[in-house]
Parts: structure tokens; C-alpha cells; sequence
């Protein structure tokens, strides 16, 4: 199977660097500089005390897609509308591992052969256009936005594990969910996604957060639920969270499809979520306080 994976952050070179490995890559970039750098080194992995590279083809989505059986879309989730039109005759398949709930109506009209998404549960750091370091290890879980069931990687790939889930929508929401309380929190306290459950003071304004969440979405197993955001912030325990990584960058954040999507359901519902609007338009400030500096 030949895979292209669009977007070259820290996600799209740790699947360029594992999937390589059973699978022909290309890796379609923003920038004609990084990949020719990737074209020229290969993707550089850093795990643990090792340091491993590997070869792969890559090229600027400018140019064009090669027409791969699978395009891995990576980038963020507000970048996809510019992303949109090179893929809107792509007649593969294709796996959107955004961030967030409001791509599932961007990209479930698309003419692909099967739109599957993606909830990516790894640490991973950008050190630089073709050098990521994998500082937490966890799963990849998939669901067919048309099939109960998903085939997709199922031979199995070391260190990089899949897992074929039965509802993309319930899928979605619970990595919503995860991002809703570590994303924020993390940017604001710039600390590392650990500390969340580690410090007690931090932990109890995450439990406010959660259970506010929970109030607005509903879930039918509030406890499950709230075990599964804690198993993450200790699964990815070093891992800096994407969006502090956004704000140490002057970076725009996926703060609008994440908490975003809760204010909106809370307004359907006519819910209260005071902290999480709270939290919103502090992180939105800081995105201001960064374009006024440039």
C-alpha cells in the first residue's frame, strides 16, 4: 500500500517514521524546504536514548497528490480548508486525525472511496523539519465514517499500535473530551500534561473543568469517562500538550474547535459553562497578545 501523509508537524512524521516501515510514504509538506530536507535525510526518530532514521520519498502539496491508496490528512483543524481542495478528487482512501468534532461536516462529502478518522493518544515533539521525538507512547484508534469496522493497519506496527473502533462519532467525542481538559489547562499553566493528575491544586481545577464538560455533552458513563482523561494525562505524562506548544510559538490554537464545540452545545442546551468560557477567552487573548507582536 502506498500512503501520503499531508502535513509535516510532530504527528505526521511520527506516522511518516513507523508506518515506513511495512509501507512506501510521501511526505507532502507546506514548505519546499522541509521537503527537500526529508527527500534528502529521511525522518529522524527520537525514542528514548535512541536516535533512528529512515528514508522516504516527500514533496510540497503544491505540486500536487501522487494518487496513493491512503492519504493520512495531519494538520491542524483549522488548516484544513486550505488543505481541502487538493484532496477533493482523491478517490483512495482517506483518515483525518484532527483535533475537535466540526471537521466530521467539512470532510464527510468528500468523493473518497472510505473517509476514516483517527484519535491519535502518542506524545510527540517537533524538533525540527524532520526530526520528532516520541515522548509517549499510546494508541491510534480508527473508525470508518461508513463501516462498523476499520482494516486499516490491522498486520500491526511496533510501538505504533492501532485499534479499529465501531463509532467514529462516540470515538470523537471522547478525545473532545481529552483535549477539552489537558489542552487548555496545559497552555495556561505551561506545564506538562502530568502534572494535571500529579499536582493536587491543578487535578481539582481539572475535576471542575470535567464535570462542567460532562454537563454540557452528557455521557452515559460519567466515571469512565473521566477515568479515561486521567489514564491519558499519565500515559503522556512528559508530553506538552499541542496547544502550549502553539502558544510558546505565537501560534493560532485549535482552541475553537475544542472548547469551542463545548460552548456551542452548552448554548444549544442552554447549559452554564462558565469555565470553560472562561478558559476560552483567556486562550483567545493570548492568541491576540501574539498577532499584536508580530
Amino acid at each position: 500500500m502506498n500512503i501520503g501523509i499531508v502535513g509535516g508537524g510532530a504527528i505526521g512524521l511520527l506516522f511518516a517514521y513507523y508506518l515506513s516501515e511495512q509501507y512506501s510514504i510521501t511526505v507532502y509538506t507546506h514548505r519546499r524546504g522541509q521537503a527537500e530536507a526529508i527527500s534528502k535525510e529521511g525522518v529522524r526518530l527520537i525514542r528514548g536514548e535512541l536516535s533512528l532514521q529512515r528514508k522516504m520519498k516527500a514533496q510540497p502539496l503544491a505540486d500536487g497528490i501522487n494518487g496513493e491508496d491512503l492519504l493520512i490528512i495531519s494538520v491542524k483543524q483549522y488548516q484544513l480548508s486550505t488543505i481541502l481542495p487538493a484532496v477533493d478528487h482523491f478517490s483512495g482512501r482517506l483518515l483525518f486525525v484532527q483535533n475537535g468534532m466540526s471537521h466530521i461536516d467539512q470532510v464527510k462529502h468528500l468523493p473518497a472511496k472510505e473517509i476514516l478518522f483517527g484519535v491519535v493518544e502518542h506524545g510527540a515533539f517537533l524538533h525540527n523539519e524532520n526530526t520528532v521525538e516520541h515522548t509517549g507512547m499510546g494508541v491510534t484508534r480508527l473508525a470508518s465514517f461508513s463501516r462498523t469496522d476499520s482494516d486499516l493497519f490491522s498486520e500491526g506496527i511496533a510501538f505504533f499500535p492501532f485499534q479499529s473502533e465501531p463509532d467514529y462519532y462516540n470515538m470523537l467525542m471522547k478525545k473532545l473530551v481529552v483535549n477539552a481538559v489537558i489542552n487548555p489547562m496545559t497552555a495556561l499553566l505551561k506545564v506538562e500534561n502530568g502534572q494535571l493528575v500529579s499536582n493536587p491544586q491543578y487535578y481539582a481545577a481539572c475535576l471542575l473543568l470535567f464535570n462542567e464538560i460532562a454537563d454540557v455533552l452528557g455521557f452515559s458513563d460519567r466515571e469512565g469517562m473521566r477515568k479515561h482523561v486521567e489514564d491519558i494525562c499519565w500515559t503522556t505524562a512528559k508530553n506538552r500538550s499541542s496547544m502550549l506548544k502553539d502558544i510558546e510559538k505565537g501560534r493560532q490554537t485549535e482552541i475553537d474547535a475544542i472548547l469551542g464545540f463545548v460552548l456551542s452545545k452548552a448554548k444549544e442546551k442552554s447549559v452554564d459553562a462558565k469555565m470553560a468560557a472562561m478558559l476560552y477567552m483567556l486562550i483567545k487573548g493570548i492568541e491576540q497578545q501574539g498577532e499584536e507582536s508580530l
